[in-house]
Parts: C-alpha cells; structure tokens; sequence
C-alpha cells in the first residue's frame, strides 16, 4: 500500500479474529444481518460501538486495494465510509502475508476495533476433528494442533494457546481502541483466557 498519504482512509474497522474453527463465520454473518441479538449487541457496546450502525464484510485484500492511491477517485471506495468487518484466521497458511495487510490497514484506519474469539482447547478440538474431510475442513496447521492431543494433550493445548499469544502480541501493537474477547459458541465475553486445566 505505500506510505502514500492520497489513499482513502477507513472510518472504522473491526477485526474478527481466532483460530480455523473458533465462530469467525458464523459470528460475522450475525454482526451484519441486523437487528442484533441481545449478545451481538452487548459485544459491540463494549467495543464502544454503534449497535445501529450498517456493519459490512470486507478482507484485507479488497480493503488494501479500496485504501490504494490510484483508486482514490473511485466511487467504490465509498464503502470505506461503512463499518467493515474482516475476518482474521490466526492458523491459516496465509496468516503472516494477512497479518502484514492488516497492520498495513490499521495505520489507514480512524477507528479500529478487535474482537478474539476463544475457546476451551477441548471444545476447540472437538470442532476441527468434527469438519476433517469436510466441505468445511479447517486449515491444515488447526488440524495438525487438534490431531497432536492424540500424542498428548498437555502438548496439543499449549500449540493451541500458543497462536493466541502470539495474537495478543500483534493485537496491542496495532494500539486498537476497542478491543473483546469472547466465546462465540457459549456467548460469553471474557476477560481474559482461562487458565488450563492440569492435562495428561
């Protein structure tokens, strides 16, 4: 994108992030079908954002293209004016190239919001093994983490809280200004990520 300052800049952004299988989908596509539930409403209220506001889906790579200089005078960079929801998988293959765009994005963003779905490693687990050889497979390296409690579980887990610290990491970088964790399939906000559980 370059450090071109005649590229349109985005009015907000929200970041919808967790591992291959932790709700991203599902929780996107309720964000932007309105009217919101009691939940969906209570996320986006912690994030100091407008429940009423049109919520629209868009990546990273269609936003870099709509934020790129030569397509400044385009109408459909109109849609930078929408709150944009992107869609960040902390296991995909692509996720160090994605990561790059959205830092990229988050310095060309007024308002930039985070939302990090997590869940329990067993009940994580128990999603990736359910759509292995699936049309929903998950990506290659959630399946690997999931499969490795196989072997053990002690080992399984901490790849898994690993890719959520190294998230943490990149999330206070980007110095967003809301920022939630939740819980998207028990529909709870946390405070933090639980502590494990002694495992085998």
């Amino acid at each position: 994108m370059g450090s071109n300052n005649k590229g349109r800049r985005a009015r907000h952004v929200i970041v919808i992030a967790g591992a291959s299988g932790s709700g991203k989908t599902q929780l996107i596509r309720k964000m932007s079908q309105p009217p919101h539930d009691a939940f969906i409403t209570s996320v986006l209220k912690q994030l100091d954002c407008d429940p009423d506001q049109r919520l629209k889906r868009s990546t990273v790579e269609r936003m870099q293209r709509l934020m790129h200089p030569d397509n400044f005078k385009k109408r459909k960079t109109r849609k930078l004016k929408h709150c944009l929801l992107l869609h960040i998988d902390l296991t995909s293959i692509n996720h160090r190239s994605n990561l790059k765009l959205l830092k990229q994005i988050s310095k060309r963003t007024k308002h930039l919001s985070m939302i990090t779905l997590y869940s329990p490693p067993n009940q994580w687990r128990e999603r990736i093994l359910d759509r292995l050889h699936t049309e929903n497979e998950p990506s290659m390296r959630a399946a690997l983490i999931a499969l490795s409690a196989s072997l053990s579980v002690r080992v399984s887990d901490a790849l898994y809280h690993r890719e959520y610290k190294k998230w943490s990491i990149e999330l206070k970088s980007m110095n967003p200004q809301g920022s939630a964790m939740i819980n998207a399939f028990e529909e709870k906000i946390l405070s933090s990520i639980p502590p494990r559980s002694p495992a085998k």
